[in-house]
């Protein structure tokens, strides 16, 4: 019991720290993570709506995980189609998936709320992931999956915006390696801004 009180406390204190350095600086730090690990689900941070920048999953059984040695995510909208990448290691290897939703254009960060309370099927005609590590990038044969983005929310800093925050969750069942596989309790909550947001419609052209 005391070991379990003691974690209760350091992780209400991280949350504190965090909360109490987001509204008092406004030079907010995308590429921070604060990982709080879920006892339930050992190597995955927790679920969160904070803004925490991580993201984790299992796939099969192995941790593929955000990290502090990577902005674990971006955003890059080219001119039919928006991708959010998310990248960390998977094992002993870097990785990086790539979520690509045909059709979906936003102009900018703050119009990412449109997504809030939205749930994607991966395997619509629309909808293509990609799996990158160990310096092979392969295009995931979808069985079945979905990614919800349940809270999509501003964060604003003295009446500033300064990200919009996006919680959710993910599920895949697929194939690696021509091995069926399933991707679950996937969760992130990832904190979007000027920072991680690339619009490249106008550079790439119409």
């Amino acid at each position: 019991m005391n070991n379990i009180f003691k974690t209760t406390i350091v992780s209400l204190l991280v949350i504190v720290t965090f909360t109490v350095s987001s509204c008092s600086s406004e030079d907010v730090e995308l590429s921070q993570s604060v990982y709080i690990e879920d006892y339930d689900a050992p190597g995955l941070p927790i679920y969160s709506e904070w803004g925490y920048n991580t993201f984790g999953m299992y796939i099969d059984k192995t941790p593929f995980v955000s990290t502090n040695e990577f902005q674990p995510s971006k955003i890059y909208i080219r001119p039919d189609t928006f991708n959010i990448d998310l990248k960390g290691k998977y094992g002993t290897y870097s990785a990086v998936m790539r979520i690509s939703l045909k059709g979906f254009t936003p102009n900018d960060y703050p119009d990412l709320v449109v997504l809030n309370d939205s749930l994607i099927n991966l395997k619509s005609n629309n909808c293509v992931v990609t799996l990158d590590y160990n310096g092979i990038k392969m295009k995931l044969d979808i069985i079945q999956g979905d990614i919800l983005f349940k809270k999509v929310q501003k964060l604003y800093v003295d009446k500033e915006l300064v990200r919009t925050n996006l919680s959710g969750k993910i599920q895949i069942k697929t194939f690696i390696n021509n091995e069926p596989v399933s991707i679950n309790n996937g969760r992130f909550d990832l904190g979007i801004g000027y920072n991680n947001f690339f619009n490249l419609i106008e550079y790439l052209g119409n």
